[in-house]
């Protein structure tokens, strides 16, 4: 498959290989730069990738270059996110981002993704250039990738190896970034609605509109909202007794809600600026079944950035970006009330007898987490600022080179012991892409970035990447170093069973990332693959103590290493018929160990299958994926250890469209076809309301003490959709 991107930013390359879930290959041939649009060599609306002349695809100028100089770039464009149907951003990185793992349940509301046996802190997830990384409030984690709206969602672009370059922090080992639907000058609307499985109900919608006859200012107002009562999350017999005869074992309904409103300003051919302001408030319950009876969270997330992007001439551009979120989070979280007279207790109401050890039936809300006024919020503010300027000298050298500035703080209530004073990085990077005169074709980039901060003084990372082609073929690389800083819940979490470490050291990590790929079309037929490999080390990795009350957070000072496999294979066969197949193999392990670490998959197949009617009004999608070992540990000493994986899920989705113009889509959707029991997740708990340890059958810290449990996965679940544009 040849591809090219038409684009004088681009002008030396050629593209980028889509496919209907991943990108392995990359084919280069020379783009005659005078036929380049101006249009497009113009602000950063993006380079267009052309595919066979038949298919067109956006990707940022930020992913066009990741991809000519040695980084695996996989793009997830709106059509295929659509064909899932999914209805958060966990199921859809699970079946359409290869090497992805989930952690926690997106059923609960609450779930990060991890890519290459990442941990939740090394893969970094943006929306339109925001962060949605977790500084870590006093209350309670906020998981800020629970609040994506998917049907918003244009592209995915997924960087694998290290990244931090540009994004910062938090993106050692990749960074999946999204890029959302946005106005452009000219008059559009899309309206959606689906029902199905747990009475889920969700509606969704934007409209975008020139509001000057030039259409140089556009809005676009967005929207939706999906409520559902949800799946059961965990099975009545994990739940410890008294957190039972309380009422623990209950529906875990899920609300998400969003609204927003973009502008864009063509201040002329060369420049525009875009602001975004959203707001998106979810609602979930997430009691676990060792201690919580009732426990609604509330996460209220405002955002709103911006970007300028101006091209001063051929060989000079400018992009400014900018954030400012401020996600809050309320928390009620009750447990069981517990007769602990050995006489016995009596019910004021009833009279009846209630034994010693036992649950009255009533609950009583955790510190800071009851009810109204007595629910604290947690929270944290975060503002960003990036430019970048990107400087060619035709022939010679391109430079990429930019200054970041982030900063954080605090923002939860004052009954808290946390400081608000704001943590503040400057980081100042370049990235020198020189041209090779005995070899052209060779792309080869050397960057570097050191960030100061008052916390930790200054940090340097360093970051290459190459990428030569060989005919039909090709050969990449990548590595860099990123860091991580600990926590504010981390360092000063105050708990009756998790207490902070205000000693974290930073978290470091090395990665390298490469491959062989090729690319050809045999007729009708088009063909991609690639097989590669990573290899990643953790030093100081941040983790919590196992079978301790309480438990507390300390750095590792063994060093993690993952080591990685890759295999994918890409086959269309004309517009009607397309095939992906793809596998990640990752040994993670500590040093002199021979385990592998907690919730990394020790394998992972996945991929999908596409027939679409000549037609193109009936299709069917297939969505497969095996997770192989994976496990969860806990208990006393690390004693207990469950492998929850080795399982088969298999989504599928059927759609129809109607309309002269195709614009009317009605789409049947299967979640779990086969009806696969398997655990998204698996946790260990505590007997600390246990009857038998009120009464003294069961010691603290015992063997006995500890049990573990299953994060349900989602049963066969059938979804009825349409929607409309125009």
């Amino acid at each position: 498959m040849i591809v090219h991107i038409s684009s004088k930013t681009r002008a030396a390359m050629v593209g980028l290989l889509l496919s209907a879930s991943a990108l392995p290959s990359v084919a280069f041939a020379a783009v005659d730069e005078a036929g380049a649009d101006s249009a497009d060599a113009g602000s950063g609306a993006g380079d267009e990738i052309i595919v066979n002349g038949t298919a067109t695809v956006e990707a940022t100028p930020l992913a066009a270059a990741a991809v000519e100089y040695g980084n695996a770039v996989q793009i997830v464009t709106a059509e295929e996110i659509a064909a899932t149907g999914a209805t958060n951003f966990a199921e859809i990185a699970q079946f359409l981002i290869k090497g992805a793992n989930i952690g926690y349940s997106p059923d609960e509301g609450e779930y990060t993704i991890r890519l290459d046996g990442g941990s939740d802190r090394d893969t970094l997830v943006v929306l339109d250039g925001v962060p949605l990384y977790d500084r870590g409030p006093a209350l309670e984690d906020i998981w800020g990738s629970t609040t994506i709206d998917p049907h918003m969602i244009e592209r995915a672009e997924v960087f694998r190896g290290g990244n931090s370059l540009f994004f910062g922090s938090n993106g050692g080992i990749g960074v999946i970034s999204l890029v959302t639907k946005r106005p452009d000058g000219t008059s559009k609307f899309e309206l959606g609605a689906q029902y199905g499985a747990f009475n889920t109900r969700e509606i969704w919608g934007n409209a975008s509109f020139p509001i000057d006859p030039e259409g140089r200012h556009s809005l676009m107002i967005y929207g939706g909202t999906i409520q559902t009562d949800g799946p059961r999350i965990f099975a009545p017999e994990s739940y410890v007794d008294n957190v039972a005869k309380a009422g623990g074992i209950q529906d875990y309904p899920l609300n998400r809600s969003n609204i927003g409103v973009k502008y864009l300003w063509k201040v002329d051919d060369k420049s525009e600026l875009r602001v975004n302001g959203q707001y998106t408030q979810i609602e979930f319950h997430d009691p676990f079944p060792d201690a919580e009876t009732f426990s609604p969270n509330r996460v209220r997330y405002p955002i709103v950035d911006f970007s300028l992007d101006r091209r001063w001439s051929d060989n000079l551009y400018t992009e400014i970006t900018g954030y400012w979120s401020n996600p809050r989070l309320n928390n009620t979280e009750t447990f069981a009330e517990i007769c602990k007279t050995p006489a016995g207790c009596t019910d004021p109401t009833t009279g009846r007898l209630i034994r010693f050890g036992d649950a009255t039936g009533k609950s009583i809300p955790f510190p800071n987490k009851g009810f109204g006024k007595d629910s604290k919020v947690g929270g944290f503010r975060e503002m960003g600022l990036n430019v970048r300027n990107t400087l060619s000298l035709p022939n010679i050298l391109e430079i990429v080179a930019g200054v970041q500035v982030v900063s954080y703080k605090n923002d939860s209530d004052p009954v808290f012991p946390i400081s608000n004073k704001a943590n503040t990085i400057t980081g100042v990077y370049a990235d020198f892409r020189p041209v090779i005169p005995f070899s052209p074709d060779t792309k080869l980039s050397l960057a570097l970035r050191t960030d100061f901060a008052d916390s930790f003084g200054s940090r340097t990372i360093w970051k290459f990447g190459f990428r030569q082609p060989i005919g039909a073929f090709y050969i990449r690389g990548n590595g860099g170093t990123s860091y991580s800083l600990p926590r504010t819940n981390e360092l000063f979490a105050q708990s009756p069973t998790l207490v902070g470490n205000p000693d974290l050291k930073t978290e470091e990590t090395e990665t390298y990332n490469g491959g062989i790929g090729f690319s050809q079309s045999f007729g009708t037929v088009e063909v991609n693959a690639e097989v590669g490999a990573f290899r990643t080390d953790v030093t100081n990795r941040i983790q919590t103590t196992s079978g301790l009350t309480p438990n507390t957070y300390f750095n590792n000072d063994r060093i993690t290493e993952i080591r990685g496999l890759t295999a994918e294979l890409d086959v269309r066969v004309g517009k009607g018929f397309s095939f992906n197949i793809n596998y990640t193999k990752q040994k993670a392990r500590l040093d002199g160990s021979k385990l592998q670490i907690n919730e990394t998959p020790e394998y992972m197949i996945g991929g999908n299958l596409r027939w679409t009617s000549p037609d193109d009004r009936f299709s069917v999608t297939l969505f497969p994926r095996y997770q192989g070992p994976e496990y969860a540990t806990g208990g006393v000493n690390s004693s207990l250890r469950h492998n929850f994986g080795n399982y088969f899920l298999m989504n599928g989705s059927i759609g129809y469209r109607l309309g002269d113009e195709r614009q009317h889509q009605f789409q049947l959707r299967i979640v779990n076809i086969f009806d696969q029991k398997y655990a998204e997740r698996y946790g260990y708990g505590n007997m600390r309301y246990s009857s038998a340890f009120i009464r003294g059958e069961i010691a603290l810290n015992s063997p006995a003490y500890f049990y573990g449990y299953e994060f349900e996965g989602k049963p066969r679940s059938v979804y009825i959709s349409y929607s409309t544009k125009f």
